[in-house]
């Protein structure tokens, strides 16, 4: 599990360094730091640990009709753009130009923890976002 949300800066090169709690959980849980960074429905970037990314994404998909076109729509949004990256000595991982692009990403990113992933967002597109969530929460119908 990733915990928190981080506000962190990227470089002019599109690096920016995950956070140390969430490089330790990578190292803890998976015995492995690199991440597999791609889009998100919401406007993010999900990025998962490989097993996870394996597990989660690519068996799901190998499993389905390939011929069926929402099956296909969704390997060219999700998979297509997919990176395996490796922090550096910092920490660091470099954003992939689409990536950033489809994310908005600027200089300020917020990292946001999930149960067996994690979000890169755009500060403004986070906020937006959580008002959103907020909204739709109070309007009740989860039943958990």
């Amino acid at each position: 599990m990733f915990e928190g949300e981080h506000t962190v800066s990227m470089d002019d090169k599109g690096r920016v360094s995950i956070p140390a709690g969430f490089r330790e959980a990578l190292r803890r849980l998976y015995d492995d730091e690199r991440v597999v960074i791609t889009r998100d429905f919401d406007g993010c970037l999900r990025a998962y640990p490989p097993k996870e990314w394996e597990r989660d994404v690519l068996q799901k998909v190998r499993a389905q009709n390939t011929n069926d076109p929402k099956v296909r729509a969704f390997a060219r949004y999700t998979i297509s753009p997919a990176t395996t990256c490796s922090p550096d000595k910092q920490g660091r991982v470099l954003v992939s130009p689409t990536l950033r692009k489809d994310a908005a990403l600027n200089k300020q990113v917020v990292f946001a923890g999930g149960p067996n992933y994690f979000e890169i967002w755009d500060v403004d597109r986070r906020d937006a976002m959580i008002e959103k969530a907020q909204a739709l929460l109070q309007a009740g119908g989860l039943d958990f």
